[in-house]
């Protein structure tokens, strides 16, 4: 699927799902390949969902990205990563 007629756009190849925006960025637009009989991957289902929350709960949407950016900006410690744990550090 090939977006924007002077070549600047993105094309989606026939087998992946996205989700763009549209409207000067102001509306998501879900692209959603046609797979026949055969059931959507899990990812899709993922995007699916994230973009029927969008629009039956955009104020949702609005609430998790202030809570991404406090906790960027907190920047909380989450610990040692598992390839920086070694048998020095049990207790």
């Amino acid at each position: 699927m090939a977006h924007d007629s002077d070549n600047s756009g993105t094309v989606i190849p026939p087998t992946e799902a996205a989700i763009l925006t549209s409207g000067n960025m102001t509306e998501l637009e879900l692209i959603l390949p046609d797979l026949g009989d055969e059931d959507l991957p899990e990812i899709a289902i993922f995007l699916v969902a994230c973009a029927m929350r969008f629009h039956s709960d955009p104020d949702f949407v609005q609430d998790q990205l202030e809570w991404l950016v406090r906790a960027h900006d907190t920047e909380v410690d989450e610990g040692l990563k598992p390839d920086q744990l070694n048998s020095a550090n049990d207790d």
